[in-house]
């Protein structure tokens, strides 16, 4: 929590800075035409922006959108490419400590990913793209004293939302490598972790515990001893792999489950697949 405290509170000052302000709906305007290139209204923007708050919200607030398509494709983008805050946070803190560089480059791949698929859903998601009809506010400079009860509050709830899931994977994990449980998983995956990703076998906790939590894919490796490569491959995999349950149960409450089934499998290959590219095309070089 301490890691990653501060990068949640700067995102919500300016979260919340721009939709206090009316700026939001302004910039949907702004990328209408960007936007629906790739098959999706400008709107759109304002629900993907929120997915770097969390997840739940940002599919939640999908159903904003006009057509089915639409919706299925900013839920898909979320899962793949919008890290959550806390995710964030602990990605930041992971790949801050070797190179601001390779944290600016792990930047423009989750902008890259958030394009490739949002055009790839929209080719393969049959639908039309309806005209964006949206009321822009005026400017205005927010109000000192509910923009800071809003911050306190979102502050308040992510505190709440965020440690209990984490203290729940420590009891978990605890769990495992007490019973055993985590060596006979990691002897199964140690092919996986060590040979096409690269990293340490110790990794696996990491894939076992972004299941609950999705920082928690990222902190097992903060305290590990690893390479430039290796954190950059563990962040690639973490911001690609399997959402959290509470996405997975809100995936499965607004779509169905076999919707949710397959953006978690997809987003489990793609993330392994894309990790390992990454770790032997960079060896080749090295």
């Amino acid at each position: 929590i301490a890691l990653i405290l501060p990068y949640v509170f700067l995102f919500y000052i300016v979260f919340s800075f721009l939709e206090d302000s009316g700026y939001l709906p302004r910039a949907s305007v702004l990328f209408d035409n960007i936007m629906r290139k790739l098959g999706v209204q400008g709107g759109s923007l304002i629900t993907i922006f929120m997915g770097y708050g969390c997840a739940v919200p940002a599919i939640i607030g999908s159903r904003a959108a006009t057509t089915y398509k639409a919706r299925l494709m900013i839920s898909t983008a979320v899962c793949f490419a919008i890290p959550c805050i806390s995710q964030t946070g602990a990605l930041i803190s992971l790949l801050a400590s070797y190179s601001f560089w390779l944290l600016a480059l792990m930047i423009l791949f989750s902008f890259f990913v958030l394009f490739a698929v949002t055009f790839i859903t929209g080719k393969l998601i049959k639908g039309k793209v309806d005209p964006l009809l949206i009321e822009v506010p005026n400017l205005l400079i927010p109000e000192r004293r509910a923009y800071g009860r809003k911050l306190m509050v979102r502050m308040k709830n992510f505190l709440v939302d965020a440690e209990v899931p984490m203290l729940l994977a420590i009891v978990i994990a605890a769990l495992l490598k007490e019973t055993g449980a985590l060596e006979a998983v990691a002897v199964y995956a140690e092919p996986v972790v060590s040979q096409w990703l690269g990293l340490p076998s110790e990794a696996v906790i990491a894939l076992i515990l972004g299941i609950i939590r999705r920082e928690m894919s990222v902190a097992p490796l903060l305290a590990m001893d690893l390479t430039t490569l290796q954190a950059f491959v563990g962040a690639t995999v973490s911001l690609l792999y399997l959402p959290c349950l509470s996405v997975f149960g809100i995936l499965t409450k607004e779509f169905n489950l076999k919707i949710s089934l397959l953006i978690a499998l997809t987003t489990i290959v793609v993330a392994i697949l894309t990790g390992g590219i990454i770790n032997h095309t960079v060896q080749l070089f090295m």
